[in-house]
């Protein structure tokens, strides 16, 4: 049963070190692939349809979507962090996966602006920084909320099969 756990651990940790690569190697390139930019062409006319006039927060990513872009990044990294520490061998770790996601998390998106200083044609910006430390706590906030929905739902079952009556306690 052990050896499960550890699999699973290896698992995750090994497709969280191939996304921390991946975030590495588009840091590393002086001008973005291609398909980054229609992706952001995409979103583009995709927000343009939904109207910038009802949501202001919309106008704000048209005119920076590479914060966007930053944002989800991040938000994903921090979804594969914090698996990665919930499966880990030390209870520490495990106990303290949102701790040490955010610290892992935040650190490294400090560390791929300090990186993208040292690309040519690419610079370190502070609203970068902030956009991936946003994707690293909302998915945090996110991961929390998911886990607080599915425990109610987990009580409200355990309540119904085993005949647990609300009404009857008022009586």
């Amino acid at each position: 049963m052990r050896n499960i756990g550890n699999r699973k651990f290896l698992g995750y940790l090994t497709l969280t070190t191939l996304y921390a690569a991946l975030i590495f190697y588009l840091s590393s390139q002086s001008h973005l692939p291609q398909a980054a930019s229609e992706i952001e062409d995409l979103l583009h006319k995709i927000l343009s349809i939904i109207g910038i006039r009802y949501f202001h927060i919309f106008e704000f990513i048209i005119r920076h979507p590479d914060k966007l872009e930053h944002f989800m990044i991040f938000f994903v990294f921090g979804i594969l962090l914090h698996i990665t520490a919930s499966y880990s061998r030390y209870p520490s770790i495990r106990e303290n996966a949102t701790l040490v996601t955010l610290l892992i998390g935040i650190e490294y998106g400090a560390l791929d602006e300090v990186h993208q200083m040292l690309v040519p044609y690419r610079s370190a910006s502070i609203y970068d920084f902030i956009a991936d430390a946003t994707g690293i706590v909302c998915s945090q906030i996110f991961i929390a909320l998911v886990m607080w929905a599915y425990v109610r739902l987990q009580n409200s079952r355990n309540r119904q099969r085993d005949g647990y009556c609300t009404e009857c306690d008022t009586e």
